[in-house]
């Protein structure tokens, strides 16, 4: 016998359907897993409280778009989770689903360059 029938034997056309149809459910199963995940997230946003403490903070005296843009030229996951009121775990889907801002990979480190974060928000059709 050779090799090739002891490594991967010889299917009928039931068996082969079989293997088809499990590959479709996969796919489907996949999808569904997709959208519930941004579903997820949506609602994440949608019901996220406030994270600040009930005490309000004095006005400061820099202008508002200097406090809400990120200084640094590349920050961690969380400065992008803070800076877009979002999870650290949206950021997470976003990456498994390549949906989100580009990043960058240092080593095991995760970063996102300010200007890719920018240009993803400006590509948000939601945002005006």
């Amino acid at each position: 016998m050779p090799h090739s029938q002891t490594v991967m034997p010889y299917m009928d056309n039931n068996q082969a359907r079989i293997v088809d149809l499990l590959r479709e459910v996969h796919l489907i199963a996949f999808k569904e897993i997709e959208r519930l995940n941004l579903r997820i997230a949506e609602l994440e946003n949608q019901h996220r409280g406030p994270t600040e403490s009930s005490f309000a903070k004095p006005p400061s005296s820099e202008p508002i778009s200097a406090r809400t843009q990120p200084q640094a030229a590349v920050l961690t996951e969380r400065q992008v989770a803070d800076y877009l009121n979002m999870s650290v775990a949206s950021l997470r889907r976003w990456r498994l689903f390549r949906t989100g801002p580009k990043f960058v990979k240092i080593g095991t480190a995760v970063r996102y360059k300010r200007g890719d974060i920018e240009m993803w928000l400006d590509s948000c059709y939601a945002l005006p």
